[in-house]
């Protein structure tokens, strides 16, 4: 109920600036293509969601703390392990589709395409899907979801409206690039390293009284201690979110340049990322700051760049 309550009370301060952010931001710039019924009907499934998942792990967690002795955290560790990795095996399968359609990319030239780049680079398609991303924003983008027999790439309905076929090949070779050079493990195993940080922070917090009366509540206790961990936590994130990003963008080069390869033809994936660039009126010369401390994919104009001076 506690952090049922802080969970409704964070909500309500969002909720004004996501409706802004959907219904005056995106509108003014041509994006938003959302209908009132479709953004609530999100909210509310977010929301359920988060109290059936959320509050069961929330609960599983604090039976862990309260029950497991001096190594309880880590206990908590490995549930949380354990839930992160079912969550990556099942999110495709059970919770995507309750608020995007999936449909298989019908038969026809670019599903031919795409089979044949799958075949000639050894790479098992278990599932090609367009999802109706249409609804909600007409930005376009593609993305590889799942594994083993739930692995799947799935491409926007409004990036295969707005791509010829070589591009789309690409762009699918760019995603292949991902799973091929093994960066899902590799970013999942850095999550699950600094889940590990913050679980061991959180048994340094609930050891610790002083703490727990500097930030105003009258006693330690696990509900306490959780409430901490995530204030002291989040200048560690911005800290590591920095390294984060800059393996994320060196994987897009790293990925880019795998379909460069593959597919022969690198100015395809030059043409499809500048549309993708008018599409989603990206920024073109972001401050390197900006691009530093937020982007976890390099800017459009340096990866044309790379892909045509073969880097």
């Amino acid at each position: 109920l506690y952090f049922l309550f802080l969970g409704v009370l964070d909500q309500i301060v969002e909720l004004p600036f996501s409706w802004y952010h959907t219904f005056v931001l995106e509108e003014r710039f041509g994006f938003n293509r959302s209908k009132v019924s479709t953004f609530v009907a999100d909210l509310l499934k977010g929301w359920l969601l988060g109290i059936v998942i959320g509050g069961g792990l929330a609960a599983a967690l604090f039976w862990f703390f309260l029950n497991g002795g001096a190594h309880a955290w880590l206990w908590a560790w490995g549930v949380f392990t354990a839930f992160q990795l079912l969550l990556t095996f099942f999110a495709p399968v059970v919770l995507m589709p309750l608020f995007n359609k999936f449909e298989p990319l019908p038969a026809g030239e670019l599903r031919s395409a795409i089979e044949r780049y799958a075949q000639a680079v050894n790479f098992q398609l278990q599932g090609l899907f367009t999802m109706d991303s249409s609804k909600r924003s007409s930005k376009a983008n593609a993305f590889f979801t799942g594994f083993g027999r739930f692995r799947g790439v799935v491409l926007f309905d409004t990036l295969v409206q707005q791509h010829s076929v070589p591009e789309l090949v690409a762009v699918l070779a760019h995603e292949v690039g991902h799973f091929k050079l093994k960066h899902i493990p590799k970013q999942i195993a850095l999550s699950l390293a600094s889940s590990f940080l913050m679980f061991w922070l959180f048994s340094l917090i609930l050891s610790s009284e002083f703490l727990a009366l500097s930030f105003g509540f009258t006693q330690s206790s696990v509900h306490a201690a959780f409430t901490i961990a995530f204030w002291l936590y989040a200048p560690f994130s911005l800290v590591s979110g920095l390294g984060l990003h800059w393996l994320s963008r060196k994987f897009e080069f790293e990925a880019d340049r795998f379909a460069r390869e593959t597919t022969k033809d690198g100015e395809s994936l030059v043409q499809a990322l500048k549309k993708m660039s008018v599409e989603n009126l990206s920024n073109l010369n972001p401050h390197p700051w900006k691009v530093v401390l937020d982007y976890s994919h390099p800017p459009i104009t340096e990866r044309i760049r790379a892909l045509r001076a073969g880097g």
